[in-house]
C-alpha cells in the first residue's frame, strides 16, 4: 500500500498535515503546539488493515520522565486516486508513566483521544 499525496485534517485544538514521510501538527495546548516530523526522524508509518497508523514522538522525556506519542489513524485510499476525497481520522495522544522519576503509578498511560475529518488529495 502506498499513502495518497495529501491528508489534511482538524478536530478539537489540533490541525494535521501528512503527506509520505512528513508530518506537520498544529495544536492549541502544550505540548503539541506547532511541530514537524520527517519519517526516521521520531516519525514512523505502518500500513494495517485499519489504514495506516502514524507515530510521531512528541516528547520522549518530560522533566519528571513522561513520554507523550501521537498515534495517527488515517483511512487507506486507491493507488493513483486524483480527486480530493472527505475522510475521518482519529488521533490518540499518548502520555506513558514508565519511566517517571518517582516511580511509576498503576496505570502507565493517559489517552487524549480526538476525532479528525478533513481531505485527502491526489496530484
Amino acid at each position: 500500500m502506498s499513502v495518497p499525496i495529501t491528508y489534511d485534517l482538524s478536530g478539537p485544538g489540533i490541525e494535521i498535515r501528512y503527506r509520505r514521510g512528513d508530518l506537520t501538527i498544529d495544536g492549541d495546548d502544550l505540548p503539541l503546539g506547532r511541530q514537524h516530523f520527517v519519517d526516521g526522524e521520531n516519525l514512523t508509518a505502518v500500513a494495517t488493515e485499519m489504514g495506516t497508523e502514524i507515530t510521531a514522538v512528541i516528547l520522549s522525556s518530560s522533566r519528571n520522565g513522561t513520554k507523550i506519542t501521537l498515534r495517527v489513524l488515517l483511512p487507506e485510499v486507491l493507488p493513483g486516486a486524483t480527486t480530493e476525497s472527505e475522510v475521518t481520522g482519529v488521533a490518540v495522544i499518548t502520555r506513558q508513566f514508565r519511566d517517571v522519576l518517582d516511580g511509576p503509578p498503576d496505570v502507565l498511560q493517559e489517552y487524549d483521544v480526538r476525532p479528525l475529518t478533513g481531505s485527502v488529495s491526489g496530484p
